[in-house]
């Protein structure tokens, strides 16, 4: 675009053109900085944090049920039992992680889930058959 001359023989600048030329430029760029700043909440890659308790009394959890959101999941296990406790995640037979085995203390584990229905337990023998297990519910 070739500039304007003023009646007094000084060119004009393009003034709109570098208007506009400028607000695309912002834009594209706030359109990257959130897109960085924000992209693993937009992508929907969120981390789900799950909670889970063994009681100090009996062999039990706190809940049945547990509910998390597909992707990287964080399993907070407190155990307020003298007695060794995990708890552990498995689909049908095949287990896919858990947390270690402590007494009186808290342990945190991670796993990646897709949406579906999985089992949660204590490994230690004879505690899932006494009723430390539930579902994990991921949706």
């Amino acid at each position: 675009m070739q500039d304007k001359e003023e009646p007094h023989g000084l060119p004009q600048p393009p003034t709109r053109e570098i208007s506009l030329r400028i607000t695309i430029l912002l834009s594209v760029v706030t359109a990257i900085a959130v897109a960085i700043v924000a992209g693993p909440a937009v992508a929907g890659t969120a981390q789900s944090t799950v909670k889970v308790t063994a009681l100090a009394s009996g062999l039990k959890y706190n809940t049945k049920v547990l509910r998390a959101h597909p992707g990287k999941i964080k399993l907070v296990f407190t155990n307020q039992s003298v007695i060794s406790h995990n708890v552990r995640i498995e689909s049908g037979e095949n287990e896919l992680g858990g947390t270690k085995k402590i007494t009186k203390g808290t342990t945190t584990a991670y796993l990646t889930l897709k949406k579906g229905t999985y089992n949660f337990y204590c490994s230690v023998p004879g505690h899932e058959d006494a009723g430390m297990k539930g579902k994990l519910i991921v949706s």
